[in-house]
């Protein structure tokens, strides 16, 4: 019986290390295999009246819907292929009128771009988040410095708030796709933010590094810019989204089964097998009375 008990804990002391440093790796990893997230929130998109060429006092609904995954996991453990997708729809036609793609290749363990340009810079922040600023570059945010603003409780869940307002510039994301034909700038031309009103905000589950809320948008409205003379020349739309109701409680779910899958792969099933095999080998090796 001795021999069992000890060879029971050896054994789930081998499971405890084999699991933390080998198996767990891929389950742990910022960017799992097969990873995605998505989100669908109401907000405004206005474009200018085609007569005046002015943005009008009042502001049309739409509907956003961003969508993020791998694409290629080819080059794992190193590097992931990630797509971030973010699609505005007219809410009563359902008919696309703003979308921008980009793909990147991001290291799959923290988040973190890969190009030697931007490799201080995450697509998505990182497991145990940090009370601190991280560089966000995500779709048609350009390497932003979200600072920590404060901690806030949504429906049970604790989430650290990193905010940015500044300057906001995204001419590439005006560029066009197959079904949203763009706007077209010329050279010396960028399209971005007047009076750097833009405002990005995210509420982040900090144990999974999950998002759990997101409130952007330009309220002052975007103009093409002379780069030059920064003269403003022309209206392009005035925006603003964010995740409420539904989506966020929706969201809130999804992060809690993630975070509970997380912690169980990465904490608690090896401390199970660590206490396990400690008081097993305790049993075995304790001499009789």
């Amino acid at each position: 019986m001795r021999r069992l008990l000890v060879g029971g804990g050896l054994a789930c002391l081998a499971a405890a290390a084999a699991w933390r440093f080998a198996l767990a790796s891929r389950w742990t990893q910022r960017l799992p295999p097969g990873w995605s997230a998505s989100q669908r929130y109401v907000g405004i998109e206005t474009y200018p009246d085609e007569k005046t060429g002015q943005l009008p006092a009042r502001d049309a609904l739409s509907e956003y819907e961003r969508a993020q995954r791998l694409v290629s996991e080819a080059g794992r453990p190193d590097s992931v292929q990630f797509e971030d997708r973010l699609t505005i729809r007219d809410i009563a036609t359902g008919h696309i009128i703003w979308e921008y793609v980009t793909h990147e290749v991001v290291d799959p363990r923290t988040g973190r771009h890969l190009a030697p340009d931007h490799r201080s810079e995450v697509a998505v922040f990182p497991r145990d988040a940090e009370r601190g600023t991280y560089r966000l570059r995500s779709n048609y945010v350009k390497g932003i410095a979200l600072g920590f603003t404060g901690e806030d409780d949504l429906d049970g869940l604790t989430t650290y708030r990193f905010a940015y307002q500044g300057r906001g510039e995204y001419t590439e994301s005006y560029s066009g796709t197959a079904q949203y034909p763009g706007v077209h700038v010329r050279p010396g031309e960028e399209i971005r933010c007047a009076d750097d009103q833009f405002y990005f905000n995210v509420w982040i589950e900090p144990v999974t590094g999950e998002l759990v809320k997101l409130e952007e948008g330009c309220p002052s409205g975007d103009y093409v810019y002379d780069v030059a003379t920064n003269e403003q020349r022309q209206a392009v739309d005035r925006w603003h989204g964010v995740t409420d109701g539904d989506a966020v409680i929706q969201r809130i779910a999804e992060v809690r089964r993630l975070r509970w899958r997380y912690l169980w792969a990465a904490r608690y099933l090896p401390l199970t097998f660590l206490a396990a095999g400690a008081v097993l080998l305790g049993l075995g090796v304790r001499r009789p009375p």
